[in-house]
Order: structure tokens, then C-alpha cells, then sequence
């Protein structure tokens, strides 16, 4: 029986892919809830935004601005992704 993308995601770990409504800094992905933080102190290494799970607690990555504003890169279980960030949504996509 074949699985289907998000059988596929969950099974490996991946990140859920789409578009999921944005509320305040939080959105909510393949059933976990995620946050968007902002770092007191950003580093060229570390930029000011950074990504984590709740419950339970995950930290998944530094978010990387690429090019235009709103546009971010980051890494989770060794595969790249882009996360743009708008008013009321985030959209996820896996880097080609």
C-alpha cells in the first residue's frame, strides 16, 4: 500500500510542507504547534530569527533572510527549506 507525502514526511522526519495560518508568531504543522523567535543578541552565524517546536520542546533552526524580505532559509534533518512569512500565513517548502 503506498503512503502518501505526509506518511512519507512523518516516517522520515521531515518538516510538513504548505501553507498554515500564522497567528501572532505561531503556526501550527503536521499537528505540532511552532514559533517564531527572535534572538536578544543575533551573530552573523546566528541571525535574529530562529525557529522552534512545542511540545515537546524542539529547536529546529536558525532562520537565514535570502533576498527578499519575509524570506527565509533553515535546515532540519539534513534537508534545506524555505519558509516565507507573511501577514497571516507562513508558507514551507523543501529547497530544490
Amino acid at each position: 500500500m503506498p503512503f502518501s507525502r505526509r506518511q512519507a514526511l512523518t516516517e522520515r522526519g521531515g518538516m510538513e510542507t504548505g501553507c498554515f495560518v500564522l497567528q501572532g508568531n505561531q503556526f501550527v504543522a503536521g499537528g505540532n504547534k511552532f514559533v517564531l523567535k527572535r534572538r536578544k543578541k543575533p551573530t552573523p552565524n546566528k541571525p535574529e530569527l530562529f525557529l522552534i517546536q512545542l511540545q515537546p520542546f524542539k529547536y529546529i533552526s536558525s532562520l537565514f533572510p535570502a533576498g527578499e524580505e519575509g524570506l527565509y532559509t533553515f535546515d532540519y534533518e539534513r534537508q534545506l527549506y524555505i519558509l516565507k512569512k507573511g501577514e497571516a500565513q507562513v508558507v514551507i517548502a523543501e529547497e530544490e
